[in-house]
């Protein structure tokens, strides 16, 4: 038994020496070095803020330049292809144009030569040949042959009379716009054959009443 308790205080005594605690001394130097360490820490993390700060803000700079750069290029960029579009769009109709001047002349000219031929009807043209002679005998003519294409028109409405006078009361004012310069301009007609040299007229009256017989012409397209 006392062999067990020997063995026992040795024991206790060993765990005693192998665990020695700390004094106040050690305990203060311990405390100096956290303090230190922390100092440090604070330190490297203000100094890394700092350079965390400037390289944010280096990086929103480059962003703007980068984003005003582009919408500058954007804007000039859109110009130009603005400006090209309305040049080909000129040159596309321009070409267009050339085709199909190319591919319908017989069409074209085909029309021009309607419309001369409409302005260049024959008996109209003799008609202006009288009115601007100097002759004062021809401007009686020409009021007796435009008479003569007035009947004409009143024959191809199929008017019921035998004359100009009679087909003229049978028109319908509707199918006849100009019909009051019709009847002004025929009667000086019957004035003209019924009183033949005796009729006392100006060119200015009479270049007047072909005037009347003309816009008849004209809403009949035949001149």
């Amino acid at each position: 038994m006392a062999d067990k308790k020997d063995k026992k205080d040795k024991k206790d005594k060993k765990e005693t020496h192998s665990s020695p605690s700390l004094g106040s001394v050690e305990v203060l130097i311990v405390f100096i070095f956290i303090l230190g360490g922390a100092g440090m820490i604070i330190n490297w993390a203000s100094s890394g803020s700092s350079a965390v700060v400037a390289s944010f803000k280096a990086l929103i700079f480059y962003l703007i330049n980068f984003y005003a750069r582009y919408v500058v290029f954007s804007f000039f960029l859109s110009i130009a292809l603005i400006i090209l579009l309305v040049i080909y769009t000129i040159r596309e109709n321009e070409i267009r144009q050339k085709i199909l001047n190319k591919a319908l002349p017989p069409k074209v000219a085909a029309k021009k030569e309607i419309d001369i031929a409409r302005k260049e009807n024959p008996k109209w043209k003799i008609v202006e040949e009288h009115i601007n002679s100097m002759d004062a005998n021809k401007w009686k003519l020409a009021i007796l042959e435009a008479d003569i294409i007035l009947s004409e028109i009143l024959d191809s409405l199929n008017l019921p009379g035998e004359g100009v006078g009679e087909k003229l009361k049978n028109v319908v004012k509707k199918d006849f716009i100009h019909i009051e310069e019709a009847w002004e301009a025929h009667k000086i007609r019957n004035a003209i054959a019924h009183e033949g040299s005796d009729f006392l007229l100006t060119q200015g009256e009479a270049k007047r009443i072909i005037n009347l017989y003309k816009s008849v012409f004209e809403e009949f397209k035949i001149v």
